[in-house]
């Protein structure tokens, strides 16, 4: 069996204490925002962009669900491979780079400079929904998340919703997944194609993070601590925000006709360099074993990115 429902303490995942009913994040110490699963408050004076977007956020009245976690050994996420997936390209926060290709990844990346790193990113999409792109084959797979490491680094911290065709099926949900770790599937929180779905990582060390996701459609929520795999730490070389085929049964998969994907609030919080938005990254385009183009991105502002799936 490659999918388990597995405990959280046998993830390495630590759930929670709900809040009280009185409870108000916007008054919250930072040591009670941790406790009950509320991102950290940005410095309001040097973060604004993040503040703002962080007030706006735990303002909303969500839903809590305590997650159900399945882990399914048969697929991962992990780094990006392709024709520009050496560390060479990685450039400091901020600087645009050439477009770069990918056999995994589209979307765009942006870089710590040295001796700096990423602790913080988080992004909104709207949910794909899958179709058979006629390519023949009988399961197509795609994956919309937002992340930290995965190019030149060997790590992923990374979560997001997942858009498939298996045997013509429709499969959406949610997952997260720390590589070289499986992809941990929520199989208790409600997603469709459609839904407009946040996330938010926030790590706190280099083998622990936070991370919070909420269907907005829903307005239900769901929030954890992770740790990271033995012998696995965290690099915050970059931050990215993506459209991706993952791995099933040790292959590489083919997309399906995603169509757009939006990524909103694109934005990443490096240690020293601050704020920084998507748009500032290198776009990462898709594509197949014989170099043509199957997901394109288009940065078009600070903090917004738009995936278009090609038909080919």
């Amino acid at each position: 069996m490659t999918e388990t429902t597995m405990a959280p303490s046998e993830l390495g995942v630590r759930l929670f204490t709900p809040p009280p009913a009185d409870f108000d994040p916007l008054t919250a110490d930072q040591r009670e925002l941790l406790v009950h699963g509320f991102p950290a408050r940005p410095d309001q004076d040097r973060e604004r962009r993040l503040y703002a977007q962080w007030k706006r956020r735990v303002s909303r009245k969500y839903t809590r669900i305590e997650p159900v976690f399945v882990r399914n050994t048969d697929k991962v996420h992990g780094p990006m491979r392709g024709p520009s997936a050496e560390a060479e390209l990685a450039g400091p926060a901020g600087s645009h780079k050439a477009n770069a290709t990918s056999t995994n990844w589209s979307g765009s990346t942006v870089f710590a400079a040295s001796g700096d790193s990423f602790k913080w990113v988080e992004g909104e999409w709207t949910v794909a929904d899958p179709s058979d792109p006629k390519g023949g084959k009988s399961s197509y797979y795609s994956s919309s998340w937002v992340g930290i490491d995965g190019w030149g680094s060997p790590d992923v911290l990374q979560a997001g919703t997942e858009s498939s065709l298996v045997n013509g099926s429709k499969r959406v949900y949610a997952w997260w997944e720390w590589y070289p770790d499986f992809e941990i599937a929520i199989s208790n929180f409600p997603v469709s194609a459609g839904d407009t779905m946040f996330c938010l990582i926030c790590a706190s060390s280099a083998t622990t993070a936070s991370i919070w996701l909420t269907n907005d459609s829903t307005d239900q929520s769901v929030s954890f601590a992770v740790t990271a795999p033995s012998g696995t730490t965290l690099r915050g070389n970059c931050a990215e925000w993506i459209v991706e085929t993952p791995s099933v049964g040790g292959s590489p998969t083919t997309l399906p006709d995603y169509g757009v994907v939006y990524f909103d609030e694109a934005q990443a919080l490096a240690n020293t360099a601050g704020w920084v938005g998507g748009n500032t990254g290198t776009p990462i385009t898709l594509v197949n074993s014989g170099g043509t183009a199957l997901s394109t991105p288009t940065l078009e502002a600070a903090d917004l990115l738009k995936l278009t799936y090609n038909d080919v």
